[in-house]
């Protein structure tokens, strides 16, 4: 009798904790104004790739601010107080205001292989989605995500795992980087979620 209780306890917890079914481990919320979001933060180095600097980058939801005609989000980074995303979920996926105006960001719902033209990190970008629904293992648990790729002057700058209840979960930026004649293309950094309390 006991080790049936240890064993219900056991299958409770998977699905507390998220799994294949696209349930999101703890709650079904969506981030809102007070939504902290804890990542951990790796840059690489130029040379060999292996990481450079770590630290825990805390993110919060801290305003809700209306901008031409709408409202989103304004995502800042807690340490410096700064707006890192402005960002609003409609129908269509999810959304972040830069370049004065809505830009599709992570579309939602998708399919592999759609693709999206839009402006992110000052400049045009063409995504296309290259998973739907995959699960992910993250530091709330193992959730269902979609994955793009963004292309910039033909070269891979973007990759973005994105959640409905949670964003961003996941995301690998890429950097040139020119030393005398010769251009360097690496990955610059990563973020990974570990935590997010609404």
């Amino acid at each position: 009798m006991l080790l049936l209780g240890v064993f219900l306890l056991g299958s409770c917890q998977k699905e507390i904790t998220g799994g294949i079914d696209g349930t999101l481990p703890v709650t079904s919320q969506k981030p809102k104004v007070g939504t902290v979001w804890t990542y951990r933060y790796y840059i690489y180095n130029l040379v060999g790739g292996g990481i450079h600097a770590t630290s825990v980058l805390t993110f919060k939801a801290k305003s809700e601010d209306v901008l031409s005609g709408e409202k989103w989000l304004n995502i800042v980074d807690l340490a410096a107080d700064t707006t890192v995303f402005l960002l609003n979920e409609k129908t269509g996926g999810l959304y972040q205001y830069v370049n004065n105006s809505s830009n599709l960001f992570c579309k939602d719902p998708a399919i592999v292989n759609d693709t999206y033209t839009t402006f992110n990190d000052r400049g045009i970008e063409d995504f296309t989605v290259n998973g739907v629904k995959d699960t992910l293992s993250t530091g709330i648990g193992d959730i269902p995500t979609n994955y793009y790729i963004g292309i910039k002057t033909a070269q891979l700058i973007d990759q973005l795992w994105y959640n409905q209840n949670a964003w961003i979960v996941r995301r690998h930026f890429f950097f040139y980087r020119a030393i005398g004649p010769i251009v360097t293309y690496y990955r610059y950094s990563s973020l990974y979620l570990d935590k997010i309390e609404y």
